[in-house]
This record gives C-alpha cells, structure tokens and sequence, in this order.
C-alpha cells in the first residue's frame, strides 16, 4: 500500500497514520471536523508527510489511493466507503491493520458486555507474566500503533468491538472469546441478524490451530457454534454448568479444562469482582491467558487482586446505611440488568439517557424483581416509563438532572439499601460519554451529606 486514505482522524485514525507513515506510505487523513486536541501530534504527523482534509467527504478523496483505514465510529454508508467499494479498493479497519504489522499473536476479546473488564484483566496477567504485551483496541488505545512495538514473543490482548470487525480480511487471533451477545448497537447495524454477523467474523480467518471460546449460557452460541466449528477448535465458557473444554465453575471454583486436563485457580469467593457477569470475565481472561502460555500462578494472582474498573458496578461510598454504585458503562438493557443481578436485594435504580431504541420487556421484567424504586431522566425516560409501567412497575419517578437523581435517591433509601446508577442507555444526550456521566455521579454522590 502506497497511497492510503484514512477515514477519521480519532486515536485511531492518527494511530494508524503513524503506523504507516513508517512504513514509507503516503498518508490523507480525512475528517469532518478538526478536533484533534492534541497540536503537537497534528504537527509531527504532517512533519512526517501526512496530509489533513477536513471538511465534507467525497469520493474525489479516492482518487489515486491504493487502500482505505477506516475508524470504528465511520459506518459502511459513508460515501467515501461506499465509492471504494465500487472502485475496488480495499477497506480496512484499524484492527486488520494491525494484524498486519504485528508479529505478536493476538488475544482477542469481543461479545456486548465485559469487553473492557476482561481485555483489561487479560493485560493485568500479560504484565505479570515477564513477557513484552500490548493492551490495546477498543479501550482508547490504538491497537495497530501498540501491536507494531510488540515482537514475536510477545503477546496482544486486543479489545475488538463490532464495528471495528466489520472491515476486516485477514485478522486472524490465536484465540479469542466471545463473551455474550445481546441488542445493542442497532442504530448502526439495523438488526440483530447483522450485529450477530459483525461478532462472528472474529473466527471467520481462524483454523484448527486457534481457538475460539463461546459462551455455553448464550441463546445465539449454539448458531455460532455451528459456524465456528467450519473453521476453528470451539471451546466453552458457563458459570451454570460443567463443560467438556473451555473454562467453568466446579462448585465456587473457577476452572479451565483443555486437552483432557483440568486446571483448578481460585474461587468465587477470593475474587474482588462480584456478579455473575464478572465471573464470566475472568474465566475468559484466565482461559485466554493460559491460550498464551502465562502461568497458572501469575493468573490466579491476577484473578485474587485485580479490582473492579471504573463506571462498572464501582462502589463509590456509603452513607448512612446506603451504598452508591456508579455503573455508568452499563450502556444497553444487558448489562443493566447485569448490574441489578450483582446484588442480592432490590436496589434503587437510576436509569435513563440517549434511547437506542432496543426491546424493553425483559429488561422492565427484571427492573420489576429486582428495584424498590426506578428513577428516570434523559431523553429514553419517556419511553421507559410507558415500558415500566406495562410491567408492572409502580414506584417511578422522573427527574431532570444527575443531581436530583441522586438528592431522590438518598431520600428514598433506607439503611442496607442500594443506589445504583445503570443507566441502560447511551449518554450522548446530556454528556460527551459514559466517563463523563460517571463522574458527574460519583460527584453528586460524594457531596451528599
């Protein structure tokens, strides 16, 4: 690749660009608007050779490129994308490139939620294993930037959502999980037959010298079993019940089981992550750590220490009796409920933001067992309640803003009782993203009194 444009100028459109800018390649970058905020990156990349163009996108940009980089967040209708196709030019995301320029194996995890908490623990054992790794992908980082560094005896644990494997041909990780699947992201696929798609080319380049872990508890595993098993050796993952090959809990204990071999590490109970989702997370950790050879004792280690990651079921303080619990990832109806399943009591739960629009009933059937109060704001609070309300719940409430939230929440609470914020939704409606609504939780919180 010569001539390449790269669509979007995010961490990793920028990340990609530095990565070709060192392998000799003519680099355009193209973004609607300029907001880079860091200047001085902006200054080294065009001292290197790239070349900006901000403003409307055409398919005039194509002229003479060999190839396009697209970032996650650019959609296959772009004009841009949809020219090359037409043209022939071959699209990638940021994620194929990476794979190309790495020589490090890849650990790659995908799924709707736990993605961050396991790729994010998988690093905490790759970085107390003694070898050189890379945590990077849809974390923040760019993967393709990271992954170039890595050298052959190295390790990648790489985050890979939906969009990113979209526009991918050769990516092939030595393994990789797929956590769970659930509606999200349909504003961008259309449906679920689509999303479900997106996740299941994560083995489509795999063989039998992969593997790829499922989860046994999911309703769509058995479908992707089936494809999977076309390409690549399928494992297991259930916190329900035993499995042949993959990983499992054995009473508390959590287990792996590969190649006739059973592999005890520690139990539920000696974890800092609580939940049924987050037992999940670590078996996939510790199953895709041991994929790459880490040590048994470096991944129980990990497993007993590694503490619950921000804006995820984050205990924030209690206060009078009543604990506060920012849950602000929690960014569709799965992982809600998720959130209201860690405890073992009704909480107060305060939801609502950007609607995506998903299916309700199921998440409203679990907010009827599993809240004594529903505190609703942002621009979903009109369609939640109607749903609520259909339910069968009855203790409803509307609010404004985060902070009357959170003033309605502590007046509601009695002793033992918990406040949790897990909002189901986006956050673009009131905030630049779900950190942001995080933090402006924990604030609120922090300054009751």
């Amino acid at each position: 690749m010569k001539h390449v444009l790269i669509l979007g100028a995010g961490i990793s459109g920028l990340g990609a660009a530095h990565v070709l800018l060192r392998h000799g390649t003519h680099v355009v970058i193209s973004d609607l608007k300029d907001q880079i905020q860091n200047n001085k990156e902006k200054e080294e990349l065009i001292g290197l050779g790239a070349e900006f163009c901000f403003g409307e996108q055409s398919e005039s940009l194509l002229d003479g490129m060999d190839a396009v980089v697209v970032s996650p967040v650019i959609p296959a209708e772009n004009v841009v994308i949809q020219g090359a196709m037409k043209r022939h030019i071959p699209v990638l995301s940021e994620v194929e490139l990476a794979y190309r320029v790495t020589k490090a194996p890849i650990l790659a995890i995908t799924g709707t939620n736990g993605k961050t908490t396991t790729t994010t623990l998988l690093g905490s054992m790759l970085s107390h294993s003694g070898r050189p790794f890379a945590l990077a992908g849809n974390l923040g980082i760019s993967l393709s930037r990271e992954a170039e560094l890595v050298p052959e005896n190295g390790l990648i644990a790489a985050e890979v959502s939906s969009f990113q494997l979209e526009f991918i041909t050769r990516f092939r990780p030595k393994a990789a999980v797929i956590l769970n699947i659930t509606p999200d992201h349909l504003e961008r696929h259309h449906t679920m037959e689509a999303y479900v798609a997106a996740k299941a080319r994560i083995f489509e380049n795999m063989d039998e010298t992969n593997c790829i872990l499922l989860n046994a508890d999911d309703p769509y595993t058995p479908m992707l079993k089936k494809q999977a098993e076309a390409h690549t050796h399928v494992c297991l993952l259930s916190t329900s019940h035993g499995v042949e090959e993959g990983a499992c809990l054995s009473g508390d204990r959590l287990v792996l089981k590969r190649r006739g071999e059973t592999i005890p590490l520690c139990t539920a109970g000696e974890l800092l992550l609580k939940g049924k989702q987050n037992i999940e997370d670590c078996l996939a950790a510790a199953f895709l750590a041991h994929e790459g050879g880490v040590d048994t004792a470096v991944i129980i280690e990990a497993l007993k220490t590694f503490a619950a990651l921000p804006n995820r079921i984050e205990f924030v303080r209690k206060l009078d009796g009543v604990s506060y619990y920012n849950d602000s990832k929690a960014t569709n109806t799965d992982a809600a409920i998720k959130g209201m399943e860690a405890f073992d009591k009704p909480v107060i739960l305060i939801a609502g933001g950007h609607d995506k629009g998903t299916p309700l009933s199921d998440f409203m059937q679990t907010v009827r067992s599993h809240t004594k109060e529903l505190i609703l704001l942002g621009a979903a609070a009109e369609r939640f309640e109607e749903a609520a309300r259909e339910a069968g719940v009855s203790s409803i409430h509307r609010v404004s803003s985060m902070k009357e939230a959170v003033l309605l929440g502590q007046k509601l609470a009695k002793p033992g009782d918990v406040v949790i914020l897990s909002p189901a939704c986006s956050s673009f409606d009131m905030y630049k993203n779900m950190e942001e609504r995080g933090m402006d939780f924990k604030k609120n919180v922090k300054s009751l009194m």
